[in-house]
């Protein structure tokens, strides 16, 4: 019985191991303080701090109830499509996706407003920046991602 599971067990990792090579192989991954968009099979790489930087003030609530201030320099998502070429009303919905794999959904509503979606500048334990988004007027927090990688257009 042991060896029959530890067989099954053996077979279990490699193909686990297979999975995660064949979609780590095709998966673009951005260069630092860099992302991508993905809008319709292109691949469109931006530096999101390149745009002039702006005050990102605000309180943020947590899953507890636990109100967070948010305090730094950023820029709006909005800005960030448009550098892309981008404009509004030429998607419907976009979602933020995070080095792993974590996505929130941001409609274009909320983006035309240009006040309540921000990519900020994160500070890494390693000491490198990463992006993070930051959705104000969110109860949960559920959407505020951190080490974002790529926004995914949806038309």
């Amino acid at each position: 019985m042991k060896k029959r599971n530890l067989v099954i067990t053996a077979v279990l990792l490699l193909l686990t191991a297979l999975i995660a090579f064949f979609y780590l192989k095709d998966r673009s991954q951005p260069p630092r303080g860099n992302l991508i968009i993905l809008d319709q099979g292109r691949e469109i790489p931006v530096d999101p701090f390149t745009l002039p930087l702006s005050e990102v003030k605000g309180t943020t609530v947590n899953g507890k109830g636990e109100e967070k201030e948010i305090s730094g320099k950023g820029v709006s998502v909005r800005d960030v499509l448009a550098l892309a070429g981008i404009d509004d009303g030429n998607y419907t919905s976009i979602r933020v996706i995070s080095s792993d794999e974590y996505a929130a959904g941001l409609q274009a509503e909320e983006i035309a407003s240009g006040k309540t979606t921000f990519l900020i500048r994160d500070p890494a334990e390693d000491g490198t920046e990463k992006i993070r988004l930051i959705v104000f007027g969110d109860s949960g927090s559920k959407r505020q991602v951190k080490d974002v990688e790529r926004i995914e257009v949806i038309k």
